[in-house]
């Protein structure tokens, strides 16, 4: 499937580009494979700088290696590779609060047990514990969220600080990692659009710049004349496409952006 999304890029492309006569006489270097290179080294890495992958891991012995450093008094945990399967880090986003199950134990409820929702025809009782017990979860929680940041070093390494530049210790406790997207199942449907002309605009340029050294051969049967100039056009619409990338990374579009609204 995730060779389809890419097939049906590449496609997409060779349609609004105008090569689908061009392509198929086109060497290996230049092909729809090397297209589809472009588009993972070039448009899905600077597309991550704005708009990154995001997974949570538990924090622990199985998923981060940690250090003491006696010099600057902190405890630092170093993401294992494994954990990250090929994708480079950009960062930490956060703790992630919201999560109160025992993964979470150093930080959130661990005492409260199970939860009832306010179905109040089932068991009118558990409901009214629930709210008790939710809470109970709330003030606990609020008691160790003192104002915890997580300090990030590149390339695979954190720490959390608190008041005062308080050093946490903690066993176990979830992060919500930021990555770069290797796949184009991890792009949201939403953003799949200013993606497309990024990635048009890479392979645009990718072509105008290889296919240069051919324009204007004059042969025995004919002269190559190529079109470049419509190629160019397209492959200087990326820096606008970074422009827009740019404004609207730091907004409410992006779900890794962390916005407070007030009123």
């Amino acid at each position: 499937m995730l060779a389809n999304d890419m097939t049906l890029l590449l496609n997409k492309i060779e349609r609004r580009l105008g090569l689908i006569t061009l392509s198929e006489h086109l060497p290996d270097y230049l092909n729809k494979e090397a297209w589809a290179k472009v588009i993972m080294e070039d448009s899905m890495v600077e597309f991550s700088r704005y708009f990154p992958n995001r997974f949570k891991i538990i924090v622990n012995d199985q998923t981060c290696d940690k250090k003491y450093d006696k010099n600057t008094n902190n405890v630092w945990y170093y993401v294992k590779d494994e954990i990250l399967q090929g994708c480079k880090l950009l960062g930490v986003k956060d703790i992630d609060w919201t999560d109160t199950s025992a993964a979470n134990s150093s930080l959130s409820n661990g005492t409260c047990g199970t939860y009832f929702y306010p179905t109040l025809g089932v068991c009118p009782e558990a409901v009214f514990q629930s709210v008790l017990g939710l809470q109970m979860a709330a003030d606990f929680a609020s008691l160790f969220n003192r104002g915890i940041v997580i300090d990030f070093q590149y390339p695979n390494r954190f720490c959390l600080k608190g008041l005062g530049n308080t050093n946490y210790d903690l066993s176990s406790f979830v992060v919500v990692l930021l990555v770069e997207h290797k796949s184009l199942s991890t792009i949201s449907p939403t953003k799949m659009g200013i993606f497309e002309e990024l990635a048009m605009a890479d392979v645009a340029g990718f072509l105008a710049n290889n296919l240069k050294y051919f324009d204007g051969l004059e042969t025995v049967y004919m002269s190559i004349d190529l079109k470049l100039d419509e190629l160019r056009s397209v492959a200087d619409t990326r820096r606008d496409v970074i422009d827009r990338l740019r404004d609207s990374y730091v907004s409410a579009s992006n779900d890794e952006c962390p916005i407070i609204w007030s009123v």
